[in-house]
C-alpha cells in the first residue's frame, strides 16, 4: 500500500469538512474511488477508528487499496459529509450516489 500526498487542492466553497477528525486522517479509498473511475457506495468506520470508502464492488485487493487524508475523500465525494457522526463499527452503503446512506453494523 502507498501513502499518496495529494495535498494542496484548491479550496472552493464546495470543499465542506465536516468530520470532527482532523482533515489529515488517514482513510483507505480503493483506485477505482481515487481515479473518480467509481462513486463512494461503501463506506466503514472500524473499531480501531480506520474509515474506508469504497465504491461498493467485490473486486478488490490489497494492491487496489490507497491511503489518503480525509480532507481529500470529501473533496472527492462532498456527500460522504453526511456520514461525519458514525460511530466506531458501523458501516453505511448505497447502491448509488443519489441515495440516501443505510447504516450496518460491522
Amino acid at each position: 500500500m502507498a501513502f499518496l500526498n495529494i495535498f494542496g487542492q484548491n479550496k472552493t466553497p464546495n470543499n465542506r469538512f465536516d468530520f470532527i477528525e482532523p482533515e489529515n486522517t488517514s482513510c483507505f479509498v480503493c483506485n477505482h474511488v481515487f481515479n473518480h473511475e467509481r462513486d463512494i457506495l461503501y463506506a466503514s468506520h472500524d473499531v480501531e477508528r480506520d474509515w474506508q470508502f469504497l465504491c461498493g464492488q467485490e473486486d478488490h485487493t490489497e494492491e487496489n487499496a490507497k491511503i489518503i487524508s480525509l480532507k481529500n475523500a470529501t473533496e472527492i465525494d462532498q456527500s460522504i459529509n453526511d456520514l461525519y457522526e458514525m460511530p466506531k463499527g458501523i458501516g453505511a452503503e448505497r447502491k448509488t450516489k443519489k441515495e440516501k446512506w443505510k447504516p450496518f453494523k460491522l
